[in-house]
């Protein structure tokens, strides 16, 4: 979530034919809707077991502050995917110094009271939680990008990549977002090949 904004604003600073237009305000726009999911799941069912373990140990008000700057900032670059191209540079790094923000506080704060105060069996379930409440295509997108992202070791860890079911989704979703990101990206080295090199 913090990377991808980044790479995405890179992305806008070199020219894009009609195709590789479209498929970044498609990849744009499945970003999006990967944030929002995230918004969605942690107040819904991440924060609410993290305050019933933790109790006043842990302050989420400033999460929720972010999440309000990050949903604003989200609908801006919404708005200019309707537009030209070069219109999206301004939100899209607005956005990402939002996200780059939201996880570094949650980072210091947050994630080691998750650590501390939530057992891992209702960790799991909030993330399971939060990937059934997406829609297909969510789901089909959400696969292969959380995988992409994975370090080795990690990816048997994350609802993209547990159990059978997840593993055969993932296995049929990544073709096609392979493609995506190759011609929303250009040729070169994707996020998912770097990421696959690593391993």
């Amino acid at each position: 979530m913090c990377q991808d904004p980044a790479r995405l604003a890179a992305r806008l600073d070199r020219p894009a034919g009609p195709d590789a237009a479209h498929a970044l305000r498609r990849y744009t726009a499945a970003l999006l809707n990967q944030i929002h999911a995230r918004h969605r799941g942690e107040e819904g069912f991440l924060w609410p077991l993290l305050a019933a373990t933790a109790g006043s140990a842990v302050d989420l008000a400033p999460l929720a502050d972010d999440w309000q700057a990050v949903d604003a900032a989200a609908a801006l670059v919404r708005q200019a995917l309707a537009g030209p191209l070069a219109g999206l540079r301004l939100p899209v790094n607005s956005l990402a110094g939002l996200l780059d923000a939201h996880l570094t506080g949650a980072g210091q704060h947050v994630f080691p009271a998750l650590r501390r105060y939530l057992p891992a069996g209702a960790y799991r379930w909030g993330e399971w939680r939060i990937l059934q409440n997406a829609s297909a295509a969510d789901r089909r997108f959400a696969a292969p990008w959380l995988a992409g992202y994975a370090r080795p070791g990690e990816l048997p860890r994350l609802p993209a990549g547990d159990g059978w079911r997840a593993r055969v989704r993932l296995a049929a979703t990544r073709p096609g977002y392979a493609r995506l990101e190759r011609r929303a990206f250009g040729p070169g080295r994707t996020q998912t090949q770097h990421h696959q090199e690593e391993r």
